[in-house]
């Protein structure tokens, strides 16, 4: 139903943004915290925390990759029907006046469909990026 998506739509819409503002809060916690250690690090070598220091990269590229896999996945899943929407684009445009209703209506309901999916898929890239960010916060809030 294309009414019931605008609704999923705006719900996915508030969630990626809660969620992305709780990443940029926790990444925000966790440079300042990581910026003490590598002072640390920098002005006694030998008494670095090497562990906190080789999480820094490893965890970055874990959800990252994730945050990519999610994404090619999510992308891969959509391709069908941007072509779809595509070929009815041409097909309206070329059948000139006045516009076949069936054709219309497959590009209303597949643009819903396809906004909905786009919002959710954002959400699925996120949630890797979010999960480091905020457990990083929790481990280093506590720790410290």
């Amino acid at each position: 139903m294309i009414w019931a998506d605008a609704f999923r739509l705006g719900t996915s819409m508030w969630m990626n943004g809660v969620t992305l503002s709780e990443t940029l809060l926790a990444a925000n916690t966790v440079v300042a915290k990581r910026r003490q250690t590598i002072d640390a690090a920098l002005r006694d070598p030998p008494a670095a925390d090497l562990e906190e220091l080789g999480r820094m990269v490893s965890e970055k590229v874990a959800a990252f990759g994730a945050a990519t896999g999610a994404i090619a996945h999510d992308l891969m899943a959509m391709h069908d029907d941007m072509l779809a929407q595509n070929r009815d684009l041409v097909r309206l445009i070329l059948q000139g006046w006045p516009p076949n209703v069936r054709t219309i209506d497959r590009i209303a309901t597949r643009e819903s469909r396809l906004a909905l999916r786009m919002s959710v898929a954002a959400g699925r890239a996120i949630a890797p990026i979010h999960a480091a960010a905020t457990a990083n916060d929790r481990r280093l809030c506590r720790t410290l």
